[in-house]
């Protein structure tokens, strides 16, 4: 330590004793308010806005291809052609026995049965979805019976139709059709 450092260590309290005037104090306040303002403030903005618009991108993209995979159930026409042509025939078998049956005036008997196997479809399209590949085969035959056994509903009911000539059958919950 040179001398002068120790003397001013020594008599720190008598440099102490002056206090400065306002006037020096607002000549420091008017030269801070005169400084333009930092551009570091501005970058720091521009940086979070550019931040929140790549995370936004970001989970946009990622929900859009969630979404997109999730969206529509898988059919069997998305499997193959050989199941999408399937598919076509069966749906093609129950629009025209719908159409017999309506010519009875009795399409509103398979309505609810028809109701409970669209659900149980709805379920096996979604559960195909999420079936692990390869291993899809039980849930494509599920969803081929589910087709037959519509089928095989209308059959049953037009032949019972046609055979007693009635256009009058009884749609009661409880009641058994043999």
């Amino acid at each position: 330590m040179d001398n002068l450092e120790k003397f001013i260590l020594e008599n720190r309290a008598a440099f102490d004793s002056e206090v400065p005037s306002l006037k020096v104090w607002s000549n420091i306040d008017r030269k801070l308010d005169g400084r333009p303002k930092p551009r570091i403030v501005w970058m720091r903005r521009l940086r979070a806005v550019a931040a929140v618009a790549i995370l936004l991108v970001i989970a946009s993209v990622i929900g859009f291809k969630m979404g997109a995979s999730s969206a529509g159930a898988k059919s069997l026409a998305d499997i193959s052609p050989e199941y999408e042509e399937m598919e076509q025939y069966f749906n093609q078998q129950i629009h025209e026995k719908l159409a017999q049956l309506a010519s009875y005036k009795q399409d509103g008997f398979v309505k609810k049965d028809f109701q409970e196997l669209d659900a149980v479809y709805e379920d096996l399209k979604k559960e195909l979805q999420n079936v692990p590949e390869g291993s899809e085969e039980k849930v494509i035959e599920a969803m081929i019976g589910n087709y037959q056994t519509k089928i095989n509903i209308l059959e049953q009911v037009l032949e019972k139709v046609q055979t007693t000539g009635q256009t009058n059958l009884k749609t009661e919950e409880n009641e058994v059709s043999i």
